[in-house]
């Protein structure tokens, strides 16, 4: 292979299209090292296999890089993620190790985005917003203005995962002057929480529980009918990190049953929802699809960051953020 010959590097078609001059800028840049090949996310298993061949690496944000991709994909050296964390829902990691190939990621990202998130569904739930909403859309003021909600003053928000975003949910929650609890079976300290609990009493505390740790072997299932049988009833849970945390059919019979008052989800297990998911049939609960950390802002702050690690890569510079097997 002649020596002038650039390197390949596979970019997704939504990350190629964001308005941004900085965005645009470091894609020139790049240009300038490497031959850009465009692909859509969601393009068929055929089209990802044939534009993978010849790539050095990928810029990845939606698209599924699983065993057969990486398989042809033989000259595959770095896979930079958009996304703050790694697994196995984008990435076959498995195979991807045994290529020795580097990903690299995003840490802390986009908390800022999914820590507001976080409290436009607490509060939304506490508000009644959704109804009250419907009720004054469909010429029924008198009854929305009857519908009483409650305050985040005084109550416990319970914090499971005490990383980026639940320090940043523990900060914010502090300016609604409520009392700060949290659960992180990794950390000691108290990290801006007014008090480290175990999980069992942060359940049975807290008025409000919001789950921010990562989808691993450990947290699969974590939350299940054992733990929503020790929230209090008035209690709602909150879901914007991975699906797959909670039982779904647990916490669907604890809120069919009245157990716990509500549910904000961001995640779920199956993304897009099937129609006869029961969770979507609840007033009680709130789903948004998966949007926590996609913000104008965060979008371009991860994009900007995975391109510029190619960018290190393609010139032999050290990488930031290395995802450690």
């Amino acid at each position: 292979m002649s020596r002038n010959v650039k390197p390949k590097v596979l970019i997704e078609k939504d990350i190629l299209d964001v308005n941004s001059a900085r965005i645009r800028s470091l894609i020139e840049e790049l240009g300038n090292l490497a031959e850009i090949v465009s692909i859509d996310p969601y393009a068929s298993k055929d089209e990802w296999i044939m534009k993978v061949k010849d790539v050095v690496a990928i810029v990845n944000r939606k698209g599924k890089i699983d065993k057969e991709i990486i398989l042809v994909a033989t000259n595959l050296k770095i896979i930079s993620r958009t996304g703050v964390g790694v697994d196995e829902t984008r990435i076959d990691l498995t195979e991807a190790k045994n290529r020795g190939i580097i990903i690299t990621y995003n840490p802390g990202v986009n908390s800022p985005s999914v820590a507001e998130l976080t409290f436009l569904l607490i509060l939304a739930l506490y508000r009644k917003l959704i109804t009250i909403n419907d009720l004054v859309r469909n010429g029924r003021w008198i009854e929305g203005q009857r519908l009483l909600g409650m305050e985040l003053y005084g109550k416990t928000i319970g914090i499971i995962g005490l990383g980026n975003i639940g320090r940043r949910v523990a900060k914010i929650a502090k300016a609604f002057e409520a009392n700060v609890i949290g659960y992180d079976p990794y950390i000691k300290d108290t990290v801006g929480v007014d008090e480290i609990v175990d999980l069992k009493t942060l359940l049975s505390r807290s008025d409000v529980v919001t789950i921010h740790v990562p989808l691993t072997k450990e947290t699969k299932g974590m939350i299940g009918k054992n733990e929503l049988s020790l929230m209090k009833k008035n209690a709602i849970l909150i879901n914007t990190s991975r699906g797959g945390i909670v039982d779904e059919d647990a916490l669907y019979e604890a809120l069919k049953a009245g157990n716990i008052a509500g549910a904000g989800l961001d995640v779920l297990s199956v993304e897009p929802p099937l129609e006869s998911n029961p969770l979507l049939k609840l007033d009680n609960v709130i789903v948004t699809p998966h949007i926590g950390g996609v913000t104008i802002e965060a979008f371009e702050r991860s994009v900007e960051n995975a391109i510029m690690e190619v960018i290190r890569f393609l010139r032999g510079e050290p990488l930031k953020n290395i995802y450690k097997y």
